[in-house]
């Protein structure tokens, strides 16, 4: 396991300069942030969140299971991820079971275990993997959340779907 991410560690991932609408969370999260201390769930206020970004929102719970893996329950599912990802509400679901491309979950998992060890942002991108969707990529950031300020427990996702010229897709910004 690595050594704990510091507030150094906590920089906007590579990648996710790709929209300044990732920027804008991670200001707000690194904002809610108490010195080496990560903002817990209760630290974030849906009110103080740019409004144009709550549709595309999301926030996993993280749920040690007894074997020592994680599986990550969809708490909150914003409203433009429910209409890219076909219409389904996916709130109170396991990551798992909402995640179909081959290996997808797989890489997710791995990525998310990373973020939730390291205490660090990240951020990742991945082709759809249907093309009836409307997209054909998406950008994720995830920001870890602890309600002790130091061992994560939830993750606040945000995600930016691309056509497939590059065009961010959103319709509320």
């Amino acid at each position: 396991m690595s050594s704990p991410a510091t507030p150094a560690a906590w920089a906007l991932p590579a990648g996710a300069d790709s929209d300044p609408a990732f920027a804008r969370l991670h200001a707000y999260w690194l904002s809610r942030t108490r010195g080496d201390r990560l903002p817990a769930r209760a630290d974030i206020d849906p009110l103080e969140i740019p409004r144009e970004l709550l549709p595309s929102i999301a926030l996993l719970e993280i749920e040690r299971q007894a074997d020592g893996g994680r599986r990550y329950r969809l708490r909150l599912f914003g409203s433009d991820l429910e209409a890219m990802t076909g219409g389904s509400n996916e709130t109170g679901r396991y990551y798992d079971e909402v995640t179909h491309q081959p290996g997808l979950y797989e890489k997710l998992d791995a990525m998310l275990t990373a973020m939730a060890e390291e205490r660090r942002p990240i951020y990742f991108a991945a082709p759809s993997g249907s093309t009836d969707r409307g997209f054909l990529w998406f950008g994720r950031l995830a920001l870890p959340l602890a309600s002790d300020g130091q061992h994560v427990d939830m993750l606040l996702g945000f995600t930016v779907f691309y056509d497939g010229i590059g065009s961010v897709l959103r319709s509320n910004l």
